[in-house]
């Protein structure tokens, strides 16, 4: 029996599949928030998340604090050759957003899905240097030591060690390529490294809210601008961590 791609709606969650017999899940959209989450094959666990709507603030849109984070989104799937397509559309804060997720066939121990998003709409931003509007935004746990889903972050050629609280990246930094490095923790095994490839160079910033509760995110990685943006690209690759190299640890104020 050929591989082939499942999209299997499951309540609030559309769940992928690909393979012949066995056909393991690799992915899984929540459709009330837009989170979507890919491991690395049968061997990975789950870990971090990629946000697939836009966020921003606006205080004229977004309840307080004026933070619009989050929201529904339908989806339709369909076979394209030998790739997987999901057509997303929902709307936030006065924004309609339509993006389409390409997955192609799996690789050993990765994968790769491309994303194009588009947006409509006005919406008056706020002045947040380095936050005021997040085409991309990773969404992970980091507790302790011992309890994470994520380890480290980085963009372009350095990583930035976690701290228990405040920015990762402060000054944001320009990166085309960032992630959030996975691995085995007391928590989780095996945790997928989640990296992005954007279509051009954009500030880079990180923020994490001090927690104990390792059911809940607490780690944000973003790409930012300060202004709209109304279409972007992007890859995102799911891999185990010895499948993608990541850089030396640098102090959190070097620029790349």
């Amino acid at each position: 029996m050929d591989a082939s791609w499942i999209a299997d709606r499951i309540g609030n969650e559309l769940r992928i599949f690909y393979g012949d017999d066995e056909c393991p899940q690799y992915g899984v959209l929540h459709l009330n928030d837009s989170y979507f989450r890919l491991n690395s094959g049968p061997t990975s666990g789950w870990g971090t998340s990629v946000i697939l709507l836009p966020i921003f603030w606006s205080r004229s849109q977004c309840p307080p604090p004026g933070l619009c984070h989050g929201a529904p989104v339908e989806v339709i799937s369909r076979v394209e050759g030998s790739d997987l397509i999901l057509a997303v559309t929902g709307a936030i804060g006065g924004l309609h957003v339509s993006s389409t997720v390409r997955f192609s066939p799996p690789a050993e121990h990765s994968i790769t899905v491309e994303i194009t998003t588009t947006v409509e709409g006005m919406v008056v931003l706020e002045p947040r240097p380095g936050e005021a509007f997040k085409p991309v935004m990773l969404s992970s746990m980091h507790i302790s030591s011992t309890l994470w889903d994520t380890q480290v972050a980085y963009a372009g050629s350095h990583t930035f060690p976690l701290p228990m609280s405040g920015w990762i990246v402060q000054p944001p930094v320009v990166a085309q390529v960032f992630g959030l490095r996975g691995g085995t923790s007391a928590w989780k095994t095996n945790a997928p490294t989640i990296e992005v490839m954007l279509d051009r160079p954009m500030h880079i910033a990180g923020w994490v809210t001090q927690s104990n509760d390792p059911n809940d995110d607490n780690i944000g990685l973003w790409a930012a601008s300060d202004n709209i943006v109304p279409r972007w690209n992007f890859k995102i690759i799911s891999a185990l961590p010895t499948a993608l190299s990541t850089p030396s640890v640098c102090d959190t104020n070097d620029n790349v």
